[in-house]
């Protein structure tokens, strides 16, 4: 007998599928930021204690703390709300007690110069500061804008850039840095570290805690500094020998003397030595000689085949010079120097005399021009906003990860990646350019269907980001190949931003500023959870799913904690925590509803209905629950939403003994899917399967096995070779080719499924449990009864270990170990286990249940062996009488409790009786299982003495 697994959403979570096990009973299956992390290495510096920022809190009365951004060697940056002036800032807090040299004041002091010296720049390319103050334990803040984007060192390294590209970005960092030093500052830290690139490309200076006004006394003493070792390497600000950067320092500075302009001149041109050379500029076989190169300014020359211009190197050179006075006179030069292109000044001579004879033409073109503009909406130019999440770069970057594998299919794999992003990218842009288009036409103010989308849109934009910068990019092995495409797959429709009832019946964000900002936070983790829930990255999304829960019920708003029990909800039941997930979902459906958020009711309900049923098996309280499931979908009016609730209704039909509703239902589920995900998404392939699994239970076991073939390749095609629900998919083609009477194919499929749920989901997992016992059922049909006693007893103890000593589905590991013990001849203990199976399933689904029949039919042939006659027929018959009230005419089923009756009256030597219940038999049977009982019949017809080794055959 096989186990019953519980059908499920394959596309989500790789455990949760539709999948029995085995008995030799009934053969049924069914199985379902730190800022910079280069500049902080864990080596780099002693631990520091963190300050006590915690989301949520409130500093200086005015900015509410959102999320820590980053930690430095002077203390933390977080990310804050600035309920004052309405918007997001990034404050910078002073950590105390970090520095052995220099004393806490000095710090402070050097923290209120950094807010004085930024304060007194207005620039775009340098960070504006808003604000510098204390907060209530006396730590300094300043408060200033807050960038999205990256350090132009990881700008630089996430993708191959032309020089031109990096000269053009260094330029704005350059500007930045000459109007520091016309306002009297000198930055005295300038490293690729200290710059920030925005979504826009825009180089920002930052971080001049350094800084100080020019020509100012220095404390430093006139010498030769010493070095700590790697100090050269490594891109970190020291503290105590000399404050800076020692690889971006100038000559004059490692002497310990006065810095000024010229200074951050050198620091510039190292910076963009690196950039455009991929090196150094100060080479040498030593620290000492590398050090010493650069006191002395000897600068190695570029590479000769470096595509960088003469006119480009000649300035750079010239800053590298150890004299300050030989470098360029100040940073307003150099810059002016490295943006006198030839080749644009030759083309703008060549325009001038162009411009003169078309400038009557231009103007009328202008006007026209002009008021083209005023009614053409400026939604232009937005696959931008895609930068960094899926461009050029990332791409270079997720196929770097992915061929860094060494796997012979790791190609084809990033190919078929690519290809779903640029797919789910283009559309991206095409429906945002729609919505942002409606947006600029309508009304003001616009309908707030259109907010909403474009909410929805941006929200699929993080889902994008997240899956190729914290998925896509890390380090893969094997496994995480495998899960790469679903990943891909599995980010959710963007379609539905775009549909006009779905976002107006949204439920809208809140409306005060410091409540919305903080919910849109923590909204946009639960989109990462979410993410890393669909590529199978559990144990990561359930560490970090934890902290962020605690944090969403600090809040107080109820539909994002319903939308977080929710979230914690699927990744519990993800790892077989079923009795959590329950729990979850109940906490959900009343928040939900309160929210007047229809599909997430609905949804919760859905979650909840299968941990009750299928997940856990309490089958009549799960009928109970289906009436107010039924209502929350009819609510929600949502076809995916629809499509989960058909399947969970549908597992738990079937579970009931009710399959041809259940296979309406699948059939039903199967159609919304294709229509609403598309013909190969994961969970059409989950419908395929089920569908398969109540096709065998009715015993249509050709259509069966087409069923499973076409999930398995489907999903063999779009999730990778090792995927757990690709062992599902094994596991139950095993079951139909048993039922066929292929037994050695069948457990071939079921080692390859087993092998999988190994590697993919571990040693303790119910899953496992479920391959052991079908590759326990296989062993017994080929007459390898210790093999198969061996495989039974794992499944029973993983069985009772997961799920405790009187769950019902232990009565499938019992009621197998019946089988392979009778096999042995080991008839008591195959009939102690077979009756205790026979009261837990009795007990779980009542004494009527078709899937009581199986295990009283094995019992009557173990009574049969042990010569109870009168015993094991009453037993037969009770089964052949549950299987004829439950089960349509003509169902396999019925045919299994014929032939064994009848094969018990063969035995008795009653064959006058026996040979109508083998005819009967012999036309519901299969054309492979006709043989043996053709054998029988003719036995029956001689009136020959039963055979003492009965026929071993699993019953579905």
């Amino acid at each position: 007998m096989r186990d019953k697994a519980p059908p499920g959403e394959g596309g989500e979570s790789g455990t949760g599928v539709f999948e029995e096990d085995a008995t030799l009973v009934r053969t049924v299956i069914r199985d379902v930021i730190d800022l910079n992390p280069r500049t902080a290495p864990p080596s780099a510096s002693p631990a520091l204690p963190p300050l006590p920022m915690v989301a949520g809190q409130l500093l200086a009365n005015r900015y509410t703390v959102l999320q820590v951004l980053g930690r430095g060697s002077m203390g933390e940056v977080v990310s804050a709300y600035d309920a004052r002036l309405d918007r997001c800032v990034a404050l910078k807090l002073l950590r105390r007690e970090t520095d052995a040299i220099h004393p806490q004041e000095d710090l402070e002091a050097r923290m209120v110069r950094e807010a004085q010296a930024m304060a007194r720049l207005s620039h775009p390319n340098v960070v504006a500061v808003y604000d510098v103050g204390t907060i209530e334990d006396g730590a300094i803040f300043i408060a200033m804008e807050r960038v999205e984007g990256q350090t132009l060192r990881s700008w630089c390294e996430q993708a191959p850039r032309s020089w031109r590209d990096i000269l053009t970005v260094y330029l704005g960092a350059g500007h930045g840095l000459a109007a520091a030093h016309e306002a009297g500052l000198v930055h005295r830290d300038f490293k690729p570290e200290n710059v920030l690139v925005g979504r826009d490309e825009r180089a920002r200076v930052t971080d001049f805690g350094l800084a100080r006004a020019s020509a100012s006394p220095t404390t430093e003493v006139s010498r030769n500094l010493s070095l700590p070792p790697g100090a050269l390497d490594s891109p970190l600000t020291l503290h105590g020998t000399l404050l800076g950067t020692p690889r971006y320092m100038a000559p004059e500075l490692l002497r310990g003397e006065a810095a000024d302009a010229r200074s951050d001149v050198f620091a510039f041109c190292v910076a963009l030595y690196e950039a455009l050379y991929g090196q150094h500029p100060f080479a040498g076989a030593t620290q000492a000689e590398s050090i010493q190169n650069q006191r002395e300014g000897r600068a190695r020359p570029p590479p000769m085949n470096s595509p960088v211009p003469a006119w480009v190197e000649h300035p750079l050179m010239q800053g590298l010079r150890a004299d300050p006075a030989q470098r360029p006179e100040s940073m307003r030069a150099l810059v002016a120097e490295l943006e006198d292109d030839p080749e644009v000044r030759r083309r703008l001579r060549r325009r001038v005399v162009l411009v003169a004879a078309l400038m009557s033409t231009l103007s009328a073109l202008i006007v026209g021009a002009v008021v083209m503009l005023k009614e053409r909406p400026r939604c232009v130019r937005l696959e931008r906003q895609l930068h960094g999440v899926w461009d050029l770069g990332m791409r270079w970057r997720v196929r770097h990860a992915i061929l860094n594998t060494h796997l012979p299919y790791a190609q084809e794999s990033f190919t078929r990646v690519a290809e779903l992003l640029d797919g789910y990218s283009a559309q991206w842009v095409k429906l945002r350019g729609e919505v942002c288009t409606a947006s600029q036409g309508a009304e003001q103010p616009p309908p707030a269907w259109l907010a909403r989308g474009t909410e929805c849109l941006e929200s699929r934009r993080e889902q994008l980001r997240v899956l190729t910068t914290e998925v896509l990019t890390r380090d893969m092995d094997a496994e995480h190949l495998e899960q790469a495409e679903t990943a891909a797959r599995s980010l959710s429709p963007l379609e539905t931003c775009t549909d006009i009832n779905a976002m107006s019946a949204a439920v809208p964000p809140p409306e005060e500023p410091a409540l919305r900002a903080r919910v849109e936070t923590l909204q946009a983790q639960m989109e990462r959870l979410e993410t890393l829930r669909k590529a199978a990255r559990y144990g990561e999304a359930l560490e970090s799913g934890t902290e962020w829960l605690r944090e969403v019920e600090q809040v107080g708003y109820p539909r994002l904690r319903a939308l977080a029990y929710h979230q914690m909800a699927k990744l519990k039941e993800s790892v077989g925590k079923y009795a959590d997930a329950e729990a979850l979902a109940r906490q959900a459906i009343p928040l939900a509803a309160k929210s007047k958020d229809l599909v997430l009711v609905a949804e919760a309900w859905t979650v909840l209905v299968r941990q009750v049923g299928w997940r856990q098996g309490r089958y009549p309280e799960a009928m109970g629950l289906m009436l107010a499931l039924e209502s929350a979908v009819d609510c929600a009016d949502d076809d995916e939403t629809r499509a989960d609730a058909l399947n969970t209704q549908a597992v738990t039909y079937q579970r009931m003994g009710r399959h041809e509703e259940a296979r309406q239902k699948h059939e039903h589920a199967l159609a919304l899917r294709q229509k609403v995900l598309g013909p190969e998404h994961p969970l059409v392939a989950t419908s395929y399967n089920n569908l398969g699994i109540v096709l065998a239970e009715l015993g249509q076991f050709e259509q069966a096995r087409a069923s499973y073939d076409h999930a398995l390749q489907l999903r063999r095609k779009t999730l990778g070779k090792g995927h757990p629900l690709v062992a599902q998919s094994y596991s139950n083609l095993g079951t139909v080719l048993s039922e066929l009477g292929r037994h050695e194919e069948a457990r071939d499929m079921y080692e390859h499924a087993l092998a999988i749920r190994k590697k993919a989901l571990g040693l303790e997992h119910p899953d496992v449990a479920s391959s052991f016992t079908n590759l326990g059922v296989a062993l017994t049909e080929l007459g390898r009864y210790s093999e198969a006693l061996t495989m039974q007893e794992s499944a029973l103890a993983l069985r009772r270990k997961l799920l405790g000593p009187e769950h019902p589905d232990l009565a499938t590991p019992l009621a197998n170990l019946g089988g392979a013990l009778r096999g042995l001849h080991r008839y008591a203990e195959a009939r102690t286990h077979l009756e205790h199976a026979l009261a837990l399933r009795e007990k779980a689904l009542g004494a009527d249940h078709p899937d009581v029949a199986p295990i009283l039919d094995e019992l009557g042939r173990v009574l049969a062996d042990m010569g109870r006659y009168a015993e094991a027929r009453a037993h037969h018959e009770r089964a052949l009488a549950i299987q004829e009230k439950a089960l349509r005419p003509g169902h396999p089923a019925i045919a299994v409790s014929l032939a064994h009756l009848g094969e018990l009256l063969v035995h008795m030597k009653r064959g006058n009786e026996a040979i109508p219940l083998l005819e009967r038999a012999l036309g519901l049977t299969p054309e492979p299982r006709r043989a043996e009982l053709r054998a029988l019949l003719e036995r029956a017809r001689e009136g020959a003495p039963g055979n003492k080794a009965p026929v071993a055959r699993p019953v579905p």
